[in-house]
């Protein structure tokens, strides 16, 4: 009888523990980052801005499509087409992480992020794949001012303070 307690109370302690460590796990992997997109370069734009073509998969919501061009501007940069230009990421993914409450908010679907970026009028195209369904769009980000506003929060060291 001593033995099948121990072995209970043994039990109970790795269920526990277990369940710790998968919601441990489980909220280091909230992302901030948008649902799966992919994103290019589009063309050039005005000056401070820059156009690129994001495709969504999933939710693809006018919100969704903004935020991940946003996204895309800031944490992976773009290889442009035959006819657009290449731009490198502003910030290193791993500032994602250290400023995860700054992005969390700001990349919200209602967060500031929907005001550097406008969609196209008539550049939406839908395409299934065998993943689903992909919705793109050629948005304009306002770089210049959204890497402006990342110096700012500090989150990004201005160009002309040198390295």
């Amino acid at each position: 009888m001593f033995k099948t307690r121990n072995y209970r109370l043994l039990a109970c302690v790795a269920m526990a523990l277990m369940l710790v460590v998968n919601v441990a796990a489980k909220d280091k992997k909230t992302a901030v980052e948008p649902a799966s997109y992919e994103i290019m370069g589009a063309g050039s734009g005005t000056e401070g801005t820059c156009l690129v073509k994001v495709y969504v998969y999933g939710n693809a919501t006018d919100a969704a499509i903004k935020r991940a061009a946003v996204h895309g501007v800031i944490f992976r940069g773009f290889s442009g087409t035959s006819s657009g230009a290449s731009q490198p990421a502003m910030a290193s993914e791993s500032l994602e992480e250290t400023y995860r409450d700054f992005f969390k908010s700001f990349l919200d679907e209602k967060g500031a992020c929907q005001n550097y970026a406008s969609i196209v009028p008539a550049s939406y195209e839908r395409i299934k794949t065998q993943k689903g369904t992909k919705v793109g769009a050629v948005v304009q980000v306002m770089r210049a001012a959204l890497r402006k506003e990342l110096e700012k929060q500090e989150i990004i060291k201005s160009l002309s303070s040198g390295f």
